[in-house]
């Protein structure tokens, strides 16, 4: 099984969240004995979903969206995405957990949409980003529930493991 786990992350905290996931469904589906291979890549660096079984798509959300490169992923492999199992998640916004909002995350193809909370370092966001936050009060922080995505991470392996051709159920 080939899954593609793709982010769009401006500053890294998003691609860590697919990190984890990916780390998390490997583990899971080596337990069930089920061989996977898992490219966790940039939005950006995705040629074609074609190739894959399933995937994981995920984006930071600013201002309510997703990022411009995961909307334009999921625009151009639309075809392909209606053929395979597709999770979608958003990371962000930090201190709520207010759901981001935009065309990708209504896709009604995809089998589930997670919003989780993400990660602020203004010293890493571009001035206008800054000042935003400052107007805003933003804190530094690090919402990140890995609890939470590992639980994700889990229930999309168990999908996966049960919506295998041929696959004999064992009940215990």
């Amino acid at each position: 099984m080939r899954i593609l786990v793709a982010t769009a992350s401006r500053y890294g905290s998003t691609r860590e969240v697919g990190e984890r996931l990916a780390a998390t469904l490997a583990v899971d589906l080596e337990r069930q004995m089920i061989e996977a291979e898992i490219d966790v890549i940039d939005v950006v660096d995705v040629e074609d979903i074609a190739f894959y079984d399933a995937a994981i798509i995920g984006s930071a959300v600013y201002f309510g969206r997703w990022l411009r490169p995961a909307r334009d992923l999921i625009d151009r492999e639309q075809h392909n995405l209606h053929q395979l199992p597709v999770w979608l998640f958003s990371s962000g916004p930090v201190g709520d957990n207010t759901p981001a909002t935009g065309s990708a995350m209504t896709a009604p193809w995809a089998r589930e949409h997670r919003t989780f909370p993400g990660k602020l370092d203004r010293s890493t966001l571009r001035r206008s980003e800054r000042l935003v936050a400052a107007v805003l009060r933003a804190p530094d922080v690090d919402d990140r529930d890995f609890v939470e995505i590992d639980g994700w991470a889990h229930d999309i392996a168990s999908s996966l493991a049960g919506s295998r051709p041929g696959r004999s159920q064992i009940v215990s």
